[in-house]
C-alpha cells in the first residue's frame, strides 16, 4: 500500500487534530472517536484511520514521558514505541560506535532513533533497512521533522553487504512465542546468528538484544540501565568495551569490570550481627559483571548464586539499594512471626526474596502483622549454602 497520501506536509496537523479528539476520552479509543476521525479525514481508508489513531495515541504516550523530550516532535506506533530505544540510549550506542566519516548500515530502522543519531554523529552515509513499509515511512517523516533525510530500504536487512570500513547496527524485532523460551536466540527477525556474522565483518558493530539473553560468541556485552531497570543488552563487535560493563544511562555512570575471574568472599553467617547492611544491586548490574563489582568494593555475598551483598559501609546508592540489618537468623515461620511481633511491624512491611522457595504473597497470607502498629520494615528471605535465612531490615 502507498502511504504517501498520509505522510504529507500536513501530517503533524493530522495527528494533533486526532489527539485533540482523544482528550475527551482521556486518550481511550472508542467507537465514537473512530467515527469522528473518519469524518475529519474522509480521504483516508479504514486501515489508514487505524494507523493514524495508533500514532496519535502512541506519540502521546511518548510525549508524556520525559525520556523523549529532547527528540520531540517524534512519531511512534505502538510497535515502535515498545521497541524503540529512548534518545539517551541511542546517543550512547552511536557514541560507542563512533560513526564520524564512516558509512552507517542499520538493520531494522524502527522509529529512526539510531539512524538520526548516526547522522548527527557525523556518518557520511546512512543505509537503513526496514521491512515494514509503513514504519519505514514514519521513520522518514521523523527525520524530516528535524531537517534530515533518510530513505529506508524495504528489504530484508540480512541481505545487506558489510565491509570492514562500515559501522553496523541492528535492533532486530523480537518475536513472541506461546511457548516459554529457555533461550531467546533464534526468536529475532532477522535471525540473530546472521546479524552476529554481519557485525563481525564491520569495522565496529553492535546488536541490541533482550537483557535476559545469554549467548556466547566473539563479542562483548554491555548492559544499559535506567531507573532501577535493566533496559537493554548490547553485543559489541570490535568496540573497546569490556565484557560485563554496565552503564546507567540516566545517571551517566559506567562500571568497567577490572577484577574478572576473582570471586568475592562468602559472608560469615554464624554471628547474629556481622554486617551492617544488606545490598540489593541494580538489575543491570546483576546482568553484568556483578562479581567484579563485589570484589573491587570488598562486598561479601550470602551465596555465590544469590545477588544480595553484605557490607559494613554505605556504597553508591545508584548501584545498590541499602537495607540496614536489624536482625538475622535461620528461617522458621514460628520465629518469623515472633520477630514481627517483637518489632511491632504493621502490614506495610515489605517481603522480598531471592533463592527462597515461598513467594512473598503466599507467605504474607500465613503470618499476621501487628494491628494499629506504626512501624514497618523489610523482611528479606534468602539462602546461604543449604540453609534459608531471614533478615529484618530498614531501607536507608
Amino acid at each position: 500500500m502507498n502511504y504517501s497520501d498520509l505522510f504529507i506536509a500536513h501530517f503533524p496537523a493530522i495527528i494533533h487534530t486526532v489527539q485533540d479528539l482523544l482528550v475527551s476520552t482521556d486518550y481511550k479509543i472508542t467507537p465514537n472517536i473512530i467515527q469522528q476521525t473518519r469524518s475529519k479525514f474522509p480521504q483516508f481508508n479504514h486501515e489508514l484511520i487505524s494507523k493514524i489513531l495508533d500514532i496519535a495515541l502512541s506519540t502521546h504516550r511518548a510525549h508524556i514521558s520525559s525520556q523523549y523530550a529532547s527528540i520531540m516532535p517524534w512519531y511512534f506506533t505502538e510497535q515502535t514505541l515498545i521497541q524503540s530505544s529512548e534518545p539517551a540510549f541511542a546517543h550512547h550506542v552511536i557514541n560507542r560506535l563512533d560513526c564520524r566519516n564512516h558509512r552507517f548500515i542499520e538493520i531494522c530502522t524502527g522509529s529512526g532513533m539510531h539512524t538520526f543519531s548516526a547522522i548527527m554523529n557525523g556518518a557520511y552515509q546512512v543505509i537503513t533497512h526496514e521491512l515494514d513499509e509503513f514504519i519505514a515511512s514514519l521513520a522518514k517523516m521523523n527525520c524530516m521533522q528535524h531537517g534530515k533525510e533518510i530513505n529506508p530500504l524495504c528489504i530484508n536487512g540480512s541481505e545487506a553487504e558489510i565491509t570492514s570500513t562500515d559501522i553496523f547496527w541492528a535492533d532486530p524485532s523480537r518475536r513472541k512465542s506461546g511457548i516459554e523460551r529457555k533461550s531467546l536466540t533464534g526468536m529475532y527477525s532477522p535471525n540473530l546468528h546472521q546479524l552476529i556474522d554481519m557485525a563481525g565483518q564491520a569495522k565496529r558493530g553492535g546488536i541490541k538484544i533482550a537483557p535476559g539473553e545469554r549467548i556466547e560468541g566473539e563479542f562483548t556485552r554491555e548492559f544499559l540501565g535506567f531507573g532501577r531497570e535493566c533496559r537493554e543488552q548490547i553485543l559489541w563487535f570490535n568496540v573497546d568495551v569490556i565484557d560485563g560493563t554496565v552503564t546507567l544511562i540516566d545517571k551517566q555512570k559506567t562500571f568497567i569490570p577490572k577484577a574478572k575471574g576473582t570471586l568475592p568472599e562468602i559472608a560469615d553467617m554464624k554471628s547474629p550481627q556481622t554486617y551492617a547492611y544488606l545490598l540489593e544491586p541494580h538489575s543491570a548490574l546483576i546482568r553484568g559483571d556483578l562479581t567484579s563489582m563485589y570484589v573491587e568494593n570488598d562486598i561479601a555475598v550470602i551465596d555465590r548464586s544469590i545477588a544480595y551483598g553484605m557490607t559494613n559501609r554505605v556504597h553508591d546508592a545508584d548501584w545498590f539499594v541499602h537495607f540496614s540489618i536489624l536482625h538475622q537468623e535461620k528461617y522458621s515461620r514460628r520465629r518469623l512471626q515472633e520477630c514481627i511481633n517483637e518489632f511491632k511491624w504493621n502490614r506495610l512491611t515489605e517481603i522480598k526474596k531471592r533463592g527462597f522457595p515461598i513467594e512473598p504473597d503466599t507467605l504474607r497470607k500465613q503470618i499476621k502483622f501487628v494491628d494499629n502498629a506504626e512501624q514497618h520494615g523489610v523482611i528479606i528471605l534468602t539462602r546461604h549454602e543449604n540453609d534459608h535465612h531471614m533478615f529484618f531490615c530498614k531501607r536507608i
